[in-house]
């Protein structure tokens, strides 16, 4: 488990509440309004709200000024210039830290939604289209993990492959509807991979599982249809309307 996927036993516990009242398309538009509500607030309890609009009103002035200018003193555009540069670089470090801090909620949510509801396991008894690399790999489906909360059963592989040493042979079972199954990296202590990892001493590189994509909306093309448009979308409208209603900088 990663630093950011330490939230997510709150996330499953509201969700599975909310799955009391709400169907898959429910949920995600509350997400999005959960996640749209921390993200404004933290940003606006961390940044200096009066700060910012100090500085933004200093870059609408040098902008003023910059249209104004007639252009025939070359020093005087140059000066200018540099003043409408330097507003505008300040009102982006004044900016940065907050948002990048209130952002973190947001990116832990984010990996968890992926994770809940990007894929989800084939249904018992279905063959799964399963890949590895090396290309040479031998990759055969052997067994299926127990029925899982979708009703889908996670495959379980054994991945053949021949090196100098002699013939490497694994057992990989899915633990998770993850697509790709890889060696562990640095950035897994950030975002882990809850579908497991392969052993360090293989020489198997990673493992694809071809999933089923779980459909949010049961209607239009396929891009469409899963978690990510209706989220993003939803998150842009609500953190609008907190900016605009609330006067956020």
């Amino acid at each position: 488990m990663g630093i950011f996927d330490w939230p997510a036993p709150a996330f499953n516990w509201l969700d599975a509440l909310m799955a009391d009242a709400f169907g898959p398309l429910g949920r995600i538009i509350a997400w999005s309004v959960i996640c749209a509500i921390i993200s404004m607030a933290l940003y606006a309890v961390l940044s200096p709200q009066k700060r910012i609009k100090k500085v933004k009103e200093d870059v609408a002035q040098s902008r003023k000024a910059m249209a104004e200018d007639d252009g025939e003193d070359f020093g005087e555009g140059m000066r200018l210039a540099k003043a409408q540069l330097g507003h505008s670089l300040k009102l982006v470090g004044v900016i940065l830290i907050p948002a990048v801090v209130a952002s973190l909620p947001a990116l832990s949510m984010l990996v968890w939604m992926d994770e809940e509801y990007g894929y989800t396991c084939p249904a018992p008894g279905t063959q799964t289209t399963i890949t590895a690399l090396p290309g040479d790999a031998h990759v055969e489906q052997i067994g299926t993990r127990p029925v899982s909360e979708n009703g889908g059963a996670c495959p379980i592989v054994r991945v053949s492959t021949t090196t100098d040493t002699g013939k490497s042979d694994i057992v990989i079972p899915l633990q998770a509807a993850v697509p790709v199954i890889g060696h562990k990296q640095w950035w897994n202590t950030l975002i882990g991979n809850p579908a497991g990892y392969l052993p360090d001493n293989t020489p198997i590189q990673q493992i694809r599982f071809d999933l089923p994509a779980q459909e949010i909306i049961p209607i239009g093309p396929s891009w469409a249809r899963g978690w990510e448009l209706t989220f993003f979308v939803m998150l842009i409208v609500v953190s609008v309307a907190i900016k605009k209603g609330f006067r956020i900088e």
